[in-house]
């Protein structure tokens, strides 16, 4: 079996059990135990579980959040719907904002041949592929370098955001619910509440696995966003609360 299925193989048992034991799964596999105990570790690695003595268990709660790296690979296809509507939402003269995350990484390759947009951004994977664009005026956003987030944060990020005032800045979120957009980070919180106080039109991109989760601390109340763009199988309930709110609600991918 070649690592990438096997390793797949074995986040499935973690989504459905929440745990393994490192023993049962290699004879299931027909592998070592150190097979199985590098497949783990990589998945620790990427913010996916925990190990413990033994085995591993699936990282799940307020307070998990894959790496950036882990993300990209999940709903893929979903995601680069979401940021083409997203890039059609820009407009020459426009000044964005795109966050840490993977759908802001998507959004940022369909910027590189724009031309008279200035880019925000504070995530160096936007920034490394922003970097090739010649006609668009890329800033990158101070802060102190957090490697599983690929992102800067802290106070002097905060400070530099509010010198800005954003025609769009586009979100993403581990959870987002009736009650808000959420996260599980407290350095990304901060940095967050200060994009909605300084942008003109706030998009959030979510996909449906988002929707309905809960994280540890609330960004902003759901009301203080203005778009929310998502794909075709995100809750009709949520969609219809949003709308009440008086949110512009786009479903990509219908």
């Amino acid at each position: 079996m070649k690592t990438k299925q096997r390793r797949q193989d074995i986040l499935r048992v973690l989504e459905k059990n929440k745990r393994l034991r490192i023993l049962d799964t290699a004879q299931e596999m027909g592998v070592s135990t150190m097979t199985v105990r590098r497949d783990l570790q990589r998945l620790a690695e990427q913010g996916i579980v925990t190990l413990v003595h033994g085995g591993a268990v699936y990282n799940e709660g307020t307070v998990a959040m894959p790496t950036v790296a882990a993300r990209e690979k999940k709903m893929r296809q979903e995601k680069n719907t979401m940021a083409a509507y997203c890039a059609s939402l820009i407009k020459e003269g426009n000044a964005v904002y795109l966050d840490a995350g993977s759908t802001a990484k998507a959004i940022a390759e369909l910027l590189v041949e724009r031309s008279n947009i200035a880019v925000l951004t504070h995530s160096l994977s936007v920034m490394n592929i922003l970097a090739a664009a010649r006609q668009l005026q890329l800033i990158s956003v101070p802060g102190i370098y957090k490697p599983e987030n690929r992102g800067f944060f802290g106070d002097m990020t905060q400070r530099f955001i509010r010198e800005f005032q954003l025609d769009i800045v586009f979100f993403g979120a581990c959870a987002v619910n009736g009650e808000g957009m959420m996260s599980p980070d407290f350095t990304d919180l901060a940095v967050k509440q200060a994009l909605v106080e300084h942008a003109h039109k706030r998009v959030l991109v979510v996909d449906h696995t988002k929707i309905g989760s809960v994280s540890l601390v609330k960004v902003c109340d759901l009301h203080q966003l203005d778009m929310i763009v998502t794909d075709g199988l995100a809750d009709p309930e949520f969609i219809q609360r949003a709308k009440r709110m008086g949110l512009e609600v786009v479903q990509t991918g219908c």
